[in-house]
């Protein structure tokens, strides 16, 4: 009988988003004769905790890591004086660099063995407490674009510190990976990209409860938490600038957050007509596969899992040239990219509805899209 390696991964929230996504596909695909899977949640919450696949092991974080994920200024504002003061604390042994021996300290009350691997699955607190862990080997994953978003950038040295502890560095796309080793001087990295649950989007386009059934026009969706990374608003001034030249379609936005308010004031203040807010939808696919057009607006990316999810629905897309999508998007197949400016994301809009007839011949291609996850796995199980 094989022994199987010990993997530990670290994250520190399961909320909806991109992360707790493509953590919890990677661990569904792994062999599990293989790996013997823990996984570590610093702060346990979020709706993705109960998409944990069955056979991990989770390990609770304590209370001293129950802020890690929190904003010092939206606690500010909503003046939580009991997580204040917790997210200060943490703060204080991050800015002194007592950090590391707290690490040490607190991942004794947690973790009972040594482990193989252990992998920070988000880059910054994740990649300080793993780098100063006993586990034999350490990997950092790398999932956004530092050239355009630095997360760490008011703990600089504690993490260029950690990166030293670290043995290989893996990030989701090229350019990722690019912006990674220049921003942290580090030149131990891999590019590998995100594993798709295809499954999940193959059986979720036959979901029977898709709330599109318009048939008045085009239907364009977008799903994304309402952030402004996500810069949904420009998406809006898009589809103003489509209608205001003729282009009947439909938008549907689904998805959730704190910038809903200013979306839908933005709606309102243009008498913007056919805006749907759909809400937070566990199983988007259905719906997607129904459209004529997927678009991304985003500011920055790391890997934007939802661009392959959107293809292997069998939905085009239309993309503002962020990192990864080079490497998702061959055009004119799959869709189009644009440059990341709110004209490049009006003009591309527009061309691409004014032509249904190449949209829907997009979509038939679309039907034999093949994604590699055979071949992503591979390099998966070679770096574990």
């Amino acid at each position: 009988m094989i022994d199987k390696r010990k993997v530990l991964f670290v994250n520190d929230e399961m909320r909806m988003g991109g992360v707790a996504r493509v953590l919890n596909t990677l661990i569904l695909y792994l062999d599990k004769d293989k790996y013997d899977i823990d996984l570590l949640v610093l702060h346990p919450h979020g709706v993705l905790m109960k998409e944990i696949p069955l056979n991990v092991n989770i390990i609770y974080g304590t209370p001293f890591f129950d802020t890690i994920d929190e904003s010092l200024v939206e606690l500010l504002r909503k003046f939580q004086v009991h997580k204040l003061l917790k997210k200060l604390r943490l703060l204080f042994y991050m800015k002194t660099g007592m950090i590391k021996n707290k690490i040490v300290k607190e991942r004794k009350k947690m973790l009972n063995k040594q482990y193989d691997v252990e992998m920070a699955c988000k880059e910054g607190f994740c990649t300080i407490f793993t780098a100063y862990g006993d586990s034999l080997k350490k990997l950092n994953w790398v999932l956004t674009d530092y050239s355009v978003c630095n997360y760490s950038k008011n703990h600089m040295k504690l993490v260029k510190d950690a990166l030293s502890n670290i043995d290989l560095n893996i990030a989701d796309s090229k350019q990722a990976m690019i912006a990674y080793e220049k921003v942290f001087d580090v030149d131990n990295g891999a590019v590998i990209h995100n594993l798709m649950d295809v499954e999940k989007v193959v059986n979720g386009v036959k979901d029977k409860n898709a709330c599109i059934v318009n048939t008045n026009g085009l239907n364009v969706i977008s799903v994304a938490r309402f952030h402004p990374q996500k810069a949904l608003d420009r998406l809006l001034y898009a589809h103003k600038y489509a209608l205001d030249r003729g282009i009947k379609h439909n938008l549907y936005i689904v998805g959730s957050g704190f910038q809903e308010p200013l979306l839908r004031k933005i709606v309102k203040d243009y008498n913007l007509k056919n805006v749907f807010f759909v809400g937070i939808k566990q199983n988007p696919y259905a719906d997607i596969a129904k459209c004529d057009l997927y678009v991304l607006c985003s500011k920055y990316e790391g890997f934007a899992t939802v661009i392959n999810e959107s293809l292997i629905a069998g939905t085009p897309v239309l993309s503002t040239r962020v990192s990864g999508v080079d490497e998702q998007i061959m055009e004119p197949c799959h869709g189009w990219i644009c440059e990341n400016t709110q004209e490049s994301l009006n003009i591309a809009y527009y061309e691409a509805l004014k032509d249904p007839d190449r949209l829907h011949k997009m979509k038939q291609e679309l039907e034999n899209y093949y994604y590699p996850n055979d071949e992503i796995l591979e390099q998966f199980e070679e770096v574990l």
